[in-house]
């Protein structure tokens, strides 16, 4: 197969204009993506699309809303490179943490002093660590950061009613936390606790570099890293959250930039 038609193409979220990345689990998959050094293309699918597109491509759900229904959502990679079948050119995988199971098993490289995506007899214990991360992200930070997702605003009231439904509210505005507020300094405060309590104790190597092995990453950084892209770009107190814990945060982000082309 040609170097062309070996490339990968991960669907993520549409948002902008400018069209950039913001969703947490489509920004693992891309990090992993470069973190492997392995070729794709970003297919950007506006919002209100998502589900019809993974459906159109026959990838059933990986997730659950909370009221038992199935969620579609992104990322989704396409591998041409492999199949699931002998009937189909190529191959779907439609879970951020299967991506990079995937891309480790598969494409992953120790070339030019790399380290493995997954250290040796590790996934069982990232999927926990997936599972830990993304609860603390979304009962704390996604709470505060939500309100301020870049919609396009060619969809921007379709995606603004569909958040709504899944949240039980009427409207949109009322998933608001207002700026300034003690509500909201409250729930900031309550916010970074728990990333101490919750994530940032298990950072016991900070002398050595920023990751949490110190100078080496692996994906457990990437799966931080892909929340933090999206206080990056949604949460207004994201210069505060950068500081917190002794300006832990602000450092595994900047350290992550290497990975974080967007192609």
């Amino acid at each position: 197969m040609d170097a062309e038609k070996s490339i990968m193409n991960l669907y993520d979220i549409a948002s902008g204009p400018p069209v950039r990345p913001y969703a947490p689990n489509p920004w693992k998959a891309r990090y992993a993506l470069n973190f492997t050094n392995t070729p794709y293309r970003t297919t950007w699918v506006p919002l209100p699309e998502v589900a019809t597109t993974r459906e159109k491509l026959g990838i059933s759900a990986c997730r659950k809303h909370l009221d038992g229904t199935d969620f579609l959502t992104l990322p989704i990679l396409y591998d041409p490179t492999t199949s699931s079948s002998t009937q189909q050119e190529g191959s779907f995988v439609g879970d951020s943490f299967d991506i990079a199971v995937h891309l480790h098993n598969k494409h992953s490289s120790n070339d030019e002093g790399r380290p493995p995506l997954f250290p040796p007899n590790s996934v069982a214990l990232h999927r926990a660590f997936n599972a830990h991360v993304d609860t603390l992200f979304t009962f704390n930070g996604a709470l505060l950061a939500g309100y301020y997702m870049p919609f396009d605003p060619a969809s921007a009231e379709a995606s603004k009613a569909e958040f709504a439904r899944r949240a039980g509210v009427s409207r949109w505005e009322d998933l608001e936390i207002p700026l300034g507020s003690e509500e909201r300094k409250k729930r900031v405060a309550a916010f970074e606790a728990a990333l101490g309590s919750g994530l940032a104790a298990w950072f016991v190597r900070r002398d050595e570099g920023p990751f949490l092995e110190g100078r080496t990453p692996m994906y457990a950084d990437l799966i931080i890293g892909g929340w933090l892209q999206m206080m990056r770009n949604c949460l207004p107190e994201w210069e505060e959250l950068r500081g917190w814990h002794g300006g832990l945060w602000g450092r595994l982000y900047d350290a992550l930039e290497k990975w974080a082309e967007i192609w």
